[in-house]
């Protein structure tokens, strides 16, 4: 058996890379192998910790800003390259330290060694994987030339930077990319060959359900039993495309719709009436890594002027259930149990963890056919109701749109789906079966296998 090591400037969130993360070590564990976590916080009770490697570190984060917003605190791109030299320095003997003392066999580097959020984490590993030659599988979720409005870089020192690092290019490394987009654009830019591995689930975990625990989730966020619960389970950023999901349910919220949902019961029996709420309950974390910071604000105001209500609880949704500053928390698949709806109106995915958790969850999706879903999900032929694949142009506040017959037809399928139990059941255990067939815990150990075959 083998000692494994996962790496990432961030593990035990909500993210997807994180929870990507737990499955793959839930996995290895199972057929017998140790498995470590390294990154740049300790939300992970064993994990292994470098400071530096977290994007909020002081000195990380403005090599960040600068390298991929706006180049201010550094005279040129050489300065800046100069003190990413520097900090990958203090980081790179703590790398081959942890590879010694816990006698790594395999690396598991995930977005650290692709998505360009830490410059000095990226250089120290490359130049670990260099010179200790500890062989390594790179798990790149995402790239750093993507169209995810996350990382653009400032100057062409950055550019020739991420074009030399990211991802590494080394006789002891693989790679591992979670879509067919991705995989073309790493070949066609860098001649890596790299496995697809598609995002997977628990599919045998017992199902999801209200018990003595999350009883309560609705009434302490807010809510009332008879309003209607939208949930945007992932972090909030701009890519998100939350924005539409506000439309929707500014569309829902007009006389006709609402007289709609008045005229008969929902699907579980429950009467919305004159009183009941609509509500977007953002159960991520605002995200800031590598970010203007703008977004959450903008899709606030723009909430606000639509008379949307939006409930923010990401102080209340953890990793998983306990307790923060005395009060309780609960886990992400809490709020699922929640929920009525889901929102997944992203513009740009690398996967889709969110959609696949609402799959599991048997709730209904409101979804934007983003590119990857278009090119590996929609194989599975899911149920869902779809805002379409093109966007309109960005408003005032630079927030997406898309064409007002799109909201219309969306919020005629919600509401269908909100009241017709029949149809609504038929297309939750529809989605289920075909994800479970495609993206199962089964599934991905049959390829960790083969991967671990190869390069051990």
């Amino acid at each position: 058996m083998a000692n494994i090591a996962f790496v990432q400037h961030r593990l035990g969130r909500t993210d997807g890379v994180s929870l990507e993360v737990d499955k793959w070590r839930a996995i290895l564990e199972r057929m017998g192998h140790t498995v470590h976590y390294l990154a740049g916080n300790e939300d992970v009770p064993g994990g292994n910790c470098i400071p530096e490697l977290y994007p909020m570190h002081p000195v990380t984060n403005r090599i960040l800003m600068n390298a991929t917003r706006e180049l201010k605190d550094y005279a040129d791109g050489a300065a800046l390259l100069r003190e990413t030299r520097e900090h990958a320095d203090r980081i790179k003997p703590r790398f081959l330290s942890f590879l010694r003392e816990k006698k790594i066999d395999l690396l598991f580097p995930n977005n650290l060694a692709s998505v360009g959020y830490n410059l000095p984490g990226m250089l120290a590993l490359y130049e670990t994987l260099e010179e200790s030659g500890v062989k390594a599988v790179c798990h790149n979720h995402d790239f750093w030339w993507e169209e995810s409005g996350e990382v653009y870089p400032t100057c062409p020192e950055v550019v020739e930077f991420y074009e030399r690092y990211a991802p590494p290019v080394l006789p002891n490394v693989r790679h591992c990319v979670i879509n067919r987009i991705a995989q073309a654009e790493l070949k066609r830019r860098k001649g890596v060959d790299a496995r697809v591995v598609p995002n997977v689930f628990d599919f045998n975990q017992p199902p999801w359900r209200t018990d003595a625990y999350n009883a309560d989730f609705r009434e302490t966020i807010g809510l009332g039993p008879n309003d209607l619960f939208f949930l945007q389970a992932t972090r909030v950023l701009d890519r998100k495309g939350i924005e539409l999901a506000v439309d929707v349910i500014a569309e829902l919220q007009k006389p006709e719709n609402r007289r709609r949902l008045e005229s008969a019961p929902l699907f579980d029996g429950r009467e919305f009436g004159p009183d009941s709420r609509i509500v977007l309950v953002c159960a991520g974390y605002v995200e800031t890594i590598g970010l203007s910071g703008s977004y959450a604000s903008s899709l606030a105001a723009k909430a606000a002027e639509l008379g949307v209500e939006v409930l923010w609880c990401a102080d209340r949704v953890k990793h998983s259930r306990g307790s923060e500053g005395g009060r309780k928390t609960y886990s992400l698949w809490d709020s699922y149990v929640a929920a009525d709806f889901v929102t997944y109106p992203s513009y740009w995915e690398g996967w889709g963890n969110q959609l696949i958790e609402a799959v599991y969850a048997k709730l209904p999706v409101l979804l934007f056919e983003y590119p990857v879903y278009v090119s590996d999900l929609r194989a599975a032929a899911f149920e869902v109701v779809s805002l379409g694949t093109e966007l309109g142009p960005r408003d005032a506040r630079g927030l997406v749109t898309v064409p007002t017959d799109k909201l219309k037809s969306a919020a005629d399928g919600v509401v269908r789906w909100l009241q017709d139990t029949g149809a609504r059941e038929k297309a939750v255990e529809h989605n289920f079966a075909s994800a479970r067939k495609r993206y199962s815990y089964e599934a991905l150990e049959t390829i960790l296998r083969d991967i671990l075959a190869e390069s051990l």
